[in-house]
């Protein structure tokens, strides 16, 4: 089955998903996309990407809405079924793959039912596009389950589970033995200490203002604490100044940006769990992956889709969104009781291997194919 898969660009963080689905011999992928993304700091990895990928001309403004150049003719001639990033912004693909579906050519929409912070009114226009389609790809089971229920009722919504490669993970945990990862805390004085953890980008979506006050709350009853900060962004010298307001300039490591899974993976390790107070997605995954617990706020309809991953109580917290209080109580519960905080961090490591992981995305999408292509027969 010949398949073309047209999007935006290819992020770091889909290379094993892309990695393992261009292995499968019975079909033939190629991917179409831009060479960047203006507006997004994003690690690309075409050229990594086994199957062919070519390169789409794209105008349009940051953040704004884009239109690619794409070989219309050759989508219609030379693949047996299309997949299309279903963001809107992309107006050439609003315009083509509508079109597409029309005259019967086989289309699967992928994209988020729910992004945080998005107004609703351009989500319900969204989704009412998708509904022109009869299968869609969303991030999650349960995004799927509630589309279902609602706009996207006679639709056939597949969830995903977004997720990353746990097999890589578990390689980067198997190369830091007990020994070098106590060598490793003992250089940067973090042996022993009780550690939390941040991995994002340092920007204001992200609520890490939440985090010195809490530190101050904190430090008296546990005067060893280190906040562990891995990341940069336009947000990075006014988080600093609440940090020196707050005066715990002595409890915050500032790591910087860090990509390679080996060098990341001390630092996860090294962590009692894993603090985000804004709208968390992938990083709740990759936490979760090296066995930590995450602390995150829990107004679901603020959160991305890969929220689904976490049961409050089992394997992580929730906290009263911009609350210190509450976010205090939550961090401290854990850090109070290190046995409940390791069952928590195993069970997260659970479900990153059996739900939300690269291997689960590559066969559900494989699926989705499939019944996709019947369909298109019939």
């Amino acid at each position: 089955m010949k398949v073309a898969i047209v999007t935006n660009v290819v992020p770091s963080y889909r290379l094993a998903f892309y990695q393992r689905l261009c292995q499968q011999p019975e079909h033939d992928f190629v991917l179409f996309c831009q060479d960047r993304l203006p507006g997004f700091n994003l690690a690309l990895v075409h050229d990594r990407v086994p199957c062919k990928v070519e390169r789409l001309a794209a105008w349009g403004s940051e953040h704004g809405v884009v239109w690619q150049r794409l070989p219309v003719m050759r989508l219609w001639r030379d693949f047996d079924v299309l997949v299309f990033y279903g963001n809107p912004r992309l107006l050439s693909t609003v315009l083509w793959a509508t079109l597409f579906r029309w005259l019967g050519k086989p289309v699967i929409i992928w994209g988020q039912g729910h992004t945080a912070g998005a107004p609703p009114w351009t989500e319900g226009l969204r989704l009412r596009w998708w509904r022109q389609f009869d299968t869609i790809l969303v991030y999650t089971d349960r995004e799927a389950e509630a589309l279902q229920r609602s706009v996207l009722a006679g639709r056939q919504v597949i969830g995903l589970n977004n997720g990353l490669d746990q097999d890589r993970i578990e390689q980067a945990i198997a190369r830091w033995p007990v020994r070098r990862l106590t060598a490793w805390q003992q250089a940067r004085g973090l042996e022993g200490r009780p550690v939390l953890l941040s991995c994002a980008r340092l920007v204001e979506k992200n609520r890490f203002d939440l985090v010195p006050p809490l530190l101050a709350r904190l430090r008296s009853r546990y005067p060893d604490l280190r906040w562990c900060v891995i990341g940069d962004g336009p947000a990075r010298e006014a988080l600093a100044g609440l940090v020196r307001a707050h005066q715990v300039e002595d409890l915050v490591v500032w790591v910087g940006a860090l990509y390679d899974e080996e060098a990341l993976a001390p630092w996860f390790l090294s962590a009692r769990l894993l603090i985000h107070p804004g709208a968390i997605g992938l990083t709740l995954l990759h936490a979760f992956g090296y066995g930590l617990p995450v602390v995150t706020h829990g107004d679901l309809a603020q959160q991305m889709p890969e929220i689904a991953a976490l049961e409050p109580g089992v394997n992580g917290l929730v906290f009263t969104p911009g609350d210190v209080a509450s976010l205090a109580e939550a961090v401290r519960s854990l850090l109070d009781d290190p046995g409940r905080s390791r069952r928590m961090g195993q069970a997260a490591q659970e479900v990153v291997r059996t739900r939300f992981n690269v291997d689960v995305m590559v066969a559900r999408f494989l699926q989705a194919l499939a019944q996709t292509a019947r369909q298109g027969q019939g």
